[in-house]
């Protein structure tokens, strides 16, 4: 629920702060790239401290004090400290409760149940941060995001991690799981897919706006993509039994170009809001496929710390080149051709995940039996 207050609104406030494009996306670079170095710090943290209770904790009540301070706080530099601050603590929480929950799955298909819970929630969220920002301004989605992040806080007190393996040094689990080859080609996939998909949806509430839809239906566009990540997460243990991982992979990316190239020919606003229907699919497709694949081939001892890298990467890295580019490319040719050039992105990214998949070694857990 925090992250759907949080996500889709963002870019919005920023816009009601009086911020341009280009600042709105240099904005987003720096909570990217703010993300992108604690993912990995605070699940590898996880690992070694043995035990996700305190952690995940901790970051939770961080997010709290940061996403405070970000409701009050004026100019550019406390702005950008306080979103920077804010995307540090939130970065803990994904992977560590990715990690546990591929504990209690082993790292199949069940994962995709316990990930529901999350879409269902956004749906909720989005919802009713867009029914709080149109009654009280661009601030109300601070009413839905802290308090939901005091709850993480407080559940998070009783999610204890119970590792089957011994941990690894903190840097010792990051290098090995930089020095696995199949890991390194997925996660440059990864890179790709995400970079061009978060270069539209940095702007994707501004775009509704330009093609004249109100403002009422931004939450509406963003819950349809969530809507639809529900059923395929519910029914991905079968998908991939009957498919298999590699083709639901190669169907996610596949549907973020279609994607793109839904909003890049026309300005239709409901064409572009159904656009959100692809988005959803793409979505649930590739992130639980991907925290599968990264589950499968991590390091003995560095199950935290691969999904932290994978956090880093999709939340991270690819959410600073995408926004900050994306932003200035927007001020010069404006935001249709900068879509265009982010569908050529994911265009490549299915063929490069295809020879990334052909190249792939035998998982751990298969090589390990």
């Amino acid at each position: 629920m925090a992250i759907g207050a949080l996500t889709p609104y963002l870019p919005v406030y920023y816009a009601s702060l009086g911020l341009g494009l280009d600042a709105i996306g240099l904005l987003s670079a720096l909570y990217a790239a703010a993300a992108m170095l604690g993912s990995p710090l605070w699940g590898a943290t996880a690992d070694r401290c043995g035990s996700a209770r305190p952690i995940l904790a901790v970051a939770a009540v961080c997010a709290v004090l940061a996403a405070s301070a970000l409701a009050f706080v004026t100019g550019t530099w406390p702005i950008a400290l306080a979103a920077a601050g804010l995307a540090l603590a939130m970065s803990g929480i994904m992977p560590i409760l990715d990690a546990r929950a591929l504990e209690v799955t082993g790292g199949r298909g069940g994962y995709a149940r316990f990930r529901v819970w999350g879409s269902g929630s956004f749906i909720v969220a989005v919802v009713l941060t867009g029914w709080a920002m149109e009654r009280i301004g661009a601030r109300g989605m601070f009413l839905i995001l802290v308090p939901t992040l005091i709850a993480t806080a407080i559940v998070g007190l009783r999610i204890r991690s119970r590792p089957t393996t011994a941990p690894l040094a903190r840097l010792t689990a990051i290098g090995a799981v930089l020095r696995n080859p199949t890991l390194v080609r997925f996660l440059a996939v990864v890179l790709i897919t995400w970079t061009s998909s978060t270069t539209i949806n940095a702007f994707f509430s501004i775009h509704l706006g330009e093609v004249g839809a109100p403002q009422s239906l931004v939450g509406i566009a963003w819950a349809l993509g969530a809507f639809v990540e529900v059923p395929i997460m519910l029914a991905f243990p079968l998908l991939l039994r009957r498919v298999g991982l590699d083709r639901l992979l190669l169907a996610g990316t596949i549907l973020f170009a279609l994607r793109a190239a839904a909003i890049v020919v026309t300005r239709d606003p409901l064409v572009v809001i159904l656009s959100m229907l692809l988005h959803g699919g793409a979505f649930a497709l590739f992130l639980v496929g991907g925290v599968i694949y990264v589950s499968r081939h991590a390091p003995a001892g560095a199950a935290a710390t691969a999904q932290g890298l994978l956090v880093a990467i999709v939340f991270g890295l690819a959410q600073v080149i995408g926004p900050a580019i994306g932003g200035l490319l927007a001020k010069g040719i404006g935001l249709q051709a900068t879509f265009a050039i982010a569908g050529i992105g994911s265009a490549a990214a299915v063929v490069v995940l295809a020879w990334a998949l052909r190249h792939a070694s035998e998982p751990v857990e298969a090589a390990s039996g």
